[in-house]
């Protein structure tokens, strides 16, 4: 193709294929002489193998971001999350435009809220949108390696006050456990457990290494790139957690996934499906995988644990996110932790005797 402008604007871009790969990127000028040999510059240096030292992850668009994000995460999600995902692609295509690349994104993404509000979209529905976003530039960053911000990160997201919170009663907890005792899934267990321990969020879960939980430590470390906030979360292990991990480890090697499918990443449409099957088991109705969050979260505000302790556990960025445990009953994160008098059924004298690290 050459050079083009956008309908939108007066800077030209160069487009071409060169041994089957296409190249796009903008020229950053308006003037055509200059365009026409920044063209030449970079078709010369593409031939002599010097373009591909640099990194051109910026270039990259919105639609080739969405598309992998489809493939590798979206289609392996159940229906209703599925549904979600398409819908805020559409959105988010709406407003950028397919062919925006992800450095335009960074400049662009201060009006998307705008954008959507003036569609009577509530600000809930905006910030779970621009979630979707930060997931797929974090995931972008970390597992594909593409050299790019994530500019969602430097933006001030809308209030949200609508925020529910569910958490498993006395009674509700006692049947899920006993659930889990009996389910024919004996993968979803340790899972359970240790979601409920730690709070943390599913994607977590699924992506949780065995180089982020220190044993000796007791503590589990996330990198910033893999939270939702971008920020470094640790939460401790508490006494029932260190034992969920010291049993798995014993039949697992200390590399990869902590829990997998087969050696492969555990995605959350068959947790989904293996979770709701316990719940229908046990009969509690209205709770999906993330209320364990907040009934771990919950819980520890009723064991009088303060909300800037909690917050910190939960990784949150803003204290207003945490302060919907605020009318719940009424120090250092390893004692707030230890609070937690969640009871299993009795382990096996063996596991009880089981060596330590």
């Amino acid at each position: 193709m050459g050079l083009y402008r956008r309908p939108d604007s007066d800077i030209f871009w160069m487009s071409f294929t060169y041994k089957g790969r296409l190249f796009r990127k903008t020229t950053g000028t308006s003037n055509e002489k200059l365009a026409k040999k920044i063209l030449a510059k970079v078709q010369t240096q593409i031939v002599e193998g010097k373009w591909f030292e640099i990194d051109h992850s910026k270039d990259r668009t919105l639609k080739e971001m969405i598309e992998r994000y489809d493939k590798e995460y979206t289609t392996h999600r159940t229906y209703y999350p599925q549904k979600r995902d398409k819908s805020v692609f559409k959105h988010l295509y709406a407003y950028f435009g397919e062919s925006c690349t992800l450095g335009e994104i960074e400049q662009r993404i201060g009006g998307y809220e705008q954008f959507r509000r003036v569609k009577g979209i509530s600000p809930a529905t905006v910030v779970k949108e621009l979630g979707i976003l930060r997931t797929m530039f974090n995931i972008a960053r970390k597992q594909w390696k593409w050299k790019v911000d994530n500019p969602v990160s430097e933006i001030k997201l809308p209030k949200v006050r609508n925020e529910r919170v569910r958490y498993l009663s006395e009674d509700e907890y006692k049947r899920l456990v006993e659930a889990l005792e009996s389910s024919e899934d004996t993968w979803i267990r340790p899972l359970i457990m240790i979601a409920m321990d730690t709070g943390l969020r599913l994607t977590n879960l699924c992506d949780l290494k065995w180089s982020e939980v220190n044993l000796f430590s007791k503590m589990i470390t996330i990198d910033a790139e893999a939270t939702k906030n971008d920020d470094y979360l640790g939460v401790p292990l508490t006494d029932r957690a260190f034992q969920v991990f010291k049993d798995l480890r014993k039949a697992q090697c200390l590399s990869g996934q902590v829990f997998h499918d087969d050696g492969k990443r555990l995605y959350d449409r068959k947790v989904q499906r293996a979770f709701r099957d316990v719940l229908k088991k046990a009969k509690i109705g209205n709770f999906h995988f993330h209320d364990l969050r907040h009934t771990f979260a919950s819980y520890l505000r009723q064991q009088g644990v303060d909300l800037h302790t909690i917050s910190k556990l939960l990784g949150h960025k803003d204290l207003r996110m945490t302060k919907r445990y605020a009318h719940l009953n009424v120090d250092s994160l390893r004692s707030a932790i230890s609070r937690l008098s969640f009871t299993f059924s009795s382990r096996s004298g063996e596991d009880r005797h089981a060596e330590t690290v």
